[in-house]
């Protein structure tokens, strides 16, 4: 039977209070791994450590208290909320299952409204009532009701109108500053990475292909994959001619995958070399920049 290893010898540290930027294609491993994070997907090896904890191996109940510090906010704000509940009765859930603010819950539910731009009387409605960017502001809230210390962002951004993903992504970067929180920021969107990180982690086909700070990624990319996706990214002024990469193929089966380096397929860079192991993870010069390929630095090359 055919087996799927959706995120393989993946290995990355977040220090409180910084944003990780997780960048890939669609079906690369990115959502799995911050579920993994969270044990909403149980990881098959390998462990998840929370402030010295180890996740993976937690009993029930002790993960139950830790939910209160690791919380998600899901891509679709739509789906994840539940359309037969009020968005007051949304908010309070969490502090009824963890039995917190007995007594205050409706001014806390008020306050969280507040923090996320949203008026206390959308506390008596239904979430279709509501705007994609309302109701992300709401899926907020609701993260931020218990005072987390860790959230995944899984493409919060993605399912809304560009002019109102700037409104949220501005929102998050207030509130992580003001409540000192820490961030798995998961998105497709470079642009969008680039606004909210302090690192970049890039992955391909559920691997980690090149990590490092953000303003190393952007301005020196050791991948080729990187560069490709760098690219991509439009520039607004119509007279600036970009140097774009088209890659050649589709993202190989995560069934099958290449032998070797999984992007060699597709890599404008590839010599025989790359179809022999996949390439370490390895440090680039003395800087803290990382990248898995074995001509990682060489510009790419046009043909």
């Amino acid at each position: 039977m055919a087996s799927v290893k959706a995120v393989s010898d993946v290995s990355l540290a977040i220090n409180r209070g910084e944003t990780v930027g997780l960048v890939g294609e669609s079906g690369c491993g990115k959502s799995t791994l911050g579920r993994c994070v969270l044990r909403l997907i149980e990881p098959t090896s390998g462990q998840v450590l929370f402030n010295g904890q180890d996740v993976t191996h937690m009993p029930a109940e002790e993960l139950r208290r830790l939910r209160r510090k690791m919380q998600i906010i899901f891509q679709d704000p739509y789906a994840s909320l539940n359309p037969r509940m009020t968005v007051g009765d949304i908010i309070g859930e969490p502090l009824e299952i963890h039995n917190l603010c007995i007594g205050e819950r409706p001014q806390r539910i008020r306050k969280l409204l507040d923090l996320c731009g949203l008026r206390a009387e959308a506390a008596d409605r239904y979430p279709h009532e509501f705007s994609g960017g309302q109701r992300q502001r709401i899926c907020i809230a609701r993260a931020l009701a218990v005072e987390p210390e860790f959230i995944v962002c899984d493409e919060p951004v993605s399912a809304l109108d560009v002019s109102i993903q700037s409104q949220i992504l501005n929102l998050m970067m207030d509130l992580q500053d003001e409540f000192q929180l820490t961030y798995l920021f998961i998105s497709h969107d470079l642009k969008v990475i680039e606004h909210v990180s302090d690192k970049v982690v890039v992955m391909y086909l559920g691997k980690v292909v090149e990590q490092a700070d953000a303003t190393r990624i952007y301005t020196s990319p050791q991948h080729p994959y990187t560069q490709a996706l760098l690219s991509a990214i439009p520039i607004a002024d119509p007279k600036f001619k970009k140097d774009r990469v088209i890659l050649q193929g589709d993202v190989p089966s995560p069934i099958n995958p290449p032998p070797g380096c999984f992007f060699h397929p597709r890599c404008p860079n590839m010599r025989e070399s790359c179809k022999s192991a996949f390439p370490a993870l390895e440090m680039q010069g003395k800087s803290e920049h990382f990248a898995a390929c074995y001509f990682a630095g060489e510009p790419i090359v046009k043909k």
